[in-house]
């Protein structure tokens, strides 16, 4: 079906919900009118037009109220953002595991769902379940998980919990997260042409909101496209320490396709081209490993590379070589309950599928010819 709805009455709605009208610098707009101009385009769902249309007005609020909260909280936007940990990696390479790893040390602070929908100074932990702003992330996320459980099984994905800087990021519309999703080649191709600093500059912004009460403690950050937009990460955080995954392409490439596979089809039905979405996503890694690799060149010694077999093998080894790297102390309180989170989330290796190229209609040799320098680099090549 048509997506029907106008940008103007999607941001009509938004402002309505959340009783706001200032949405900030209109930087955020050519991505919404092209994002829009394209679904209106290609054949989606009720289900995917009903759930576009609620993710686009539910950016708009997040961004509706975290304006709202910079205006409330003038003393904490000019404060500086010192040395984050960052996350990111080629996508399905550890970094989940490894974000929600980390999350167990209390000298990290990271933004947790719920604020990541509704940006606002975090509340103390004993009020939240008494926030209307909570109590409706809970809902949106609870009814996403009866639907797609596997959001919870491949991401661990909690109301309470640290969530990906993508959620956040998506809220300026210059985006993966879009493209992923369904099938939109012409704005696909406008966000990998667009610099999207503006985009990481109204992140900053909201984990200074976030964080408004607690400036001391130190970001703990983790999105894959990170890799993609590495020179902008470090334009707004310019002493981040960076940690990068990696993974054999031809295990990682596959595996993202058989995760966005359901995706697709809840948007597009029978519109959802596992080929295509095979080739956007084996050229979108190939192209975000290429351009991290330029920029670490630019910062030597600032990005450290931990491979997922290594973490794998060694998840405690592999956290101690980051905090040494970086001049970190584990406490042993931190050391406990990392070893808890371990105890209480085992892997579940053994028993998944490994997926090829050709399970999706694309080519293993194709794959290997993209990836090749990659994959010599990093010592995946036979």
């Amino acid at each position: 079906m048509a997506f029907a709805a106008t940008v103007d009455q999607l941001i009509a709605e938004a402002k309505e919900i959340a009783g706001s009208d200032d949405l900030g610098p209109d930087d955020y707009r050519e991505g919404l009118d092209r994002l829009v101009a394209e679904l209106s385009q290609i054949g989606l769902t009720a289900q995917g037009e009903a759930a576009t249309r609620g993710q686009i007005v539910n950016n708009l609020v997040a961004r509706l109220k975290a304006v709202d909260g910079f205006k409330a909280r003038p003393d904490a936007m000019g404060r500086p953002i010192k040395q984050p940990l960052v996350i990111t990696g080629i996508v399905r390479s550890g970094t989940t595991a490894l974000h929600k790893l980390l999350s167990m040390d209390r000298q990290f602070q990271g933004p947790e769902h719920w604020l990541c929908a509704a940006p606002q100074p975090r509340p103390p932990r004993d009020a939240w379940e008494s926030n209307p702003d909570y109590r409706k992330s809970k809902a949106t996320l609870d009814a996403m998980i009866e639907v797609a459980p596997e959001i919870l099984e491949d991401h661990g994905m909690s109301v309470d919990d640290v969530e990906e800087s993508l959620n956040v990021l998506s809220q300026s519309f210059c985006s993966n997260m879009y493209g992923s999703q369904c099938q939109i080649p012409e704005y696909d191709a406008w966000y990998r042409a667009t610099d999207d600093r503006f985009s990481y500059a109204y992140f900053a912004d909201v984990l200074r909101l976030i964080g408004a009460d607690a400036p001391d403690r130190r970001w703990l950050l983790k999105n894959p496209t990170d890799t993609f937009s590495m020179q902008q990460v470090l334009d707004v955080f310019p002493d981040a320490m960076i940690v990068q995954t990696h993974r054999d392409p031809l295990q990682s490439v596959p595996s993202v396709c058989n995760l966005l596979g359901g995706a697709q089809r809840l948007f597009s039905g029978a519109n959802a081209d596992p080929a295509r979405m095979f080739a956007r996503e084996q050229e979108m890694w190939a192209l975000a490993m290429e351009r991290a690799e330029a920029v670490k060149e630019t910062v030597p010694g600032q990005v450290m590379d931990v491979q997922f077999g290594d973490f794998v093998r060694d998840q405690m080894g592999v956290v101690a070589r980051i905090y040494d790297r970086f001049g970190l102390t584990l406490t042993a309180e931190a050391e406990d309950a990392m070893r808890g989170w371990l105890a209480a989330h085992p892997r579940r290796s053994t028993t998944l599928h490994r997926f090829t190229p050709e399970d999706f209609g694309g080519s293993t040799a194709a794959l290997l010819e993209r990836y090749k320098a990659y994959r010599e680099r990093y010592g995946y090549a036979a």
